[in-house]
């Protein structure tokens, strides 16, 4: 799977505060804030250099039983390539940089190419940027109680009318004030096909994403663990991950 650069409605303003993402925004004002602010994390991040690492344990249920086929730990470095490929656009580059085999061992070499769960860098994307300017109008929102102090929770789930773009649900935990994303409960995934077909072998995804502050107003997806069940090549069965992200470096001169 080839992902590639994130536009973003703000990447013809260079990151300004408060212009784009919410212009136009058919949604609770709150949630709007919040996809004017997953909208700018996403360019950064996308013009970034980072690293992502992920511990899979991916089992097969034999009655009631787990029998382990796998415990993987892999560490990534991801950037933009240093130029568009030939459709135009310019691919997200994952490089493998440790690895394990899957009894966990760490592999004494690694090829950058290997593929890896982290290689589909569109369906991470979809759970951990649901809340896109352009995927909002797709949803429908409910407010619900939200158990902590000076913070508001949405549940949203796609319409039903929708069938052709990839979309998430679950419940985003926003920052009452600026609709900053501070935590999403990811409880499935929508419409796979639409973005690959290898994609749509994934059967059902469960995850819990923290976001930290980053250059005092964006939100990274650092910290997420969940679950799932997957029909992927050399990646079928059930699974449970943990995952970090870190070490941003910025390729390109903020305005």
């Amino acid at each position: 799977m080839i992902r590639y650069l994130a536009v973003g409605l703000l990447a013809a303003t260079a990151l300004i505060p408060g212009r784009g993402g919410a212009q136009n925004c058919n949604a609770p004002e709150l949630i709007c804030k919040a996809a004017s602010n997953q909208d700018r994390s996403l360019y950064f991040r996308d013009h970034c250099r980072y690293e992502q690492k992920i511990h899979i344990e991916r089992y097969k249920l034999k009655g009631d039983k787990e029998a382990t086929e796998e415990l993987r730990d892999t560490t990534v470095t991801v950037e933009p390539a240093k130029k568009p490929d030939k459709t135009g656009e310019t691919p997200v580059v994952v490089r493998v940089v440790a690895d394990t085999d899957k009894k966990g061992n760490p592999k004494q070499s690694v090829k950058e190419g290997d593929q890896t769960l982290l290689s589909f860098g569109a369906v991470w994307d979809l759970a951990f940027f649901p809340l896109l300017p352009e995927r909002v109008k797709n949803y429908n929102f409910q407010e619900v109680v939200a158990d902590r102090r000076n913070e508001r929770w949405f549940r949203f789930v796609p319409r039903a009318d929708v069938t052709s773009i990839a979309l998430a649900s679950g419940i985003a935990q926003l920052d009452a004030q600026t609709g900053e994303v501070l935590t999403i409960k990811i409880e499935g995934l929508h419409n796979l096909e639409t973005v690959d077909k290898e994609a749509s072998k994934m059967k059902s995804f469960n995850a819990t994403i923290d976001y930290n502050q980053f250059e005092g107003t964006l939100r990274m997806p650092t910290l997420a663990s969940g679950a799932g069940a997957s029909g992927i090549r050399r990646f079928e069965g059930n699974f449970r991950f943990k995952f970090e992200e870190g070490k941003y470096v910025p390729l390109f001169k903020l305005e």
